[in-house]
């Protein structure tokens, strides 16, 4: 059923009784353009941390740093001395030591003598190839070359302990104090190993 009311002219318009939709309230601009802020700063800072993450992996690698010095080192100034030990000696009366020396430093130095308490004579002999019959007294210096790593081995020289004071035994252990030029004196205790067991290090004997 419809209602009907005077227009203007006099005639009467029908009113629809149809119901008119309802329209809600707008959302405020204001925060609309809060809201979008908010996305596009979360989408700005994600695709930020991924060209970051981009740059870093493709950049320039970081330097490696320092290798740390080992387990069994021992260190007098710009030197590290490690993987010392002495074989078990076939003689009562005479032994011989080895190691490794690492030098950090940017000046070269030199292990120039030794002392044991355990033998009557202690040298170095940094060339063993260049050894001569009754040359066991004489020490010829190891010569450790700056930012270098030299080793005492079997087959390159040897820190000779002659008369030995008493009988040296697998499981001992021996006290070597060793001179060096430059970074000064440092005291090694030094295991004495088995004739079958295996060198520190790698050494071949």
């Amino acid at each position: 059923m419809s209602e009907s009311t005077t227009n203007s002219t006099g005639d009467a318009a029908p009113v629809s009784s149809e119901p008119r939709p309802h329209r809600g309230r707008g959302l405020p601009m204001g925060l609309v353009a809060a809201v979008l802020a908010v996305v596009l700063g979360v989408v700005g800072l994600v695709v930020g941390a991924r060209d970051s993450a981009g740059r870093n992996a493709a950049g320039t690698a970081a330097p490696s740093p320092t290798p740390a010095p080992p387990v069994n080192g021992t260190t007098v100034g710009n030197l590290t001395v490690y993987d010392a030990y002495i074989r078990q000696p076939a003689s009562p009366d005479i032994a011989a030591a080895y190691l490794t020396v690492r030098n950090e430093g940017d000046t070269a130095d030199r292990l120039s003598s030794a002392y044991c308490g355990a033998a009557g004579t202690t040298s170095v002999h940094a060339d063993s190839a260049a050894m001569q019959p009754g040359d066991s007294a004489r020490s010829t210096p190891l010569r450790v070359p700056a930012g270098a790593t030299v080793s005492l081995t079997p087959a390159r020289g040897h820190i000779m302990l002659d008369k030995l004071t008493g009988t040296l035994a697998a499981g001992d252990t021996v006290s070597l104090l060793l001179r060096f030029d430059k970074a000064g004196q440092v005291l090694l205790d030094v295991p004495v190993i088995s004739i079958t067991a295996p060198a520190p290090g790698g050494a071949t004997s």
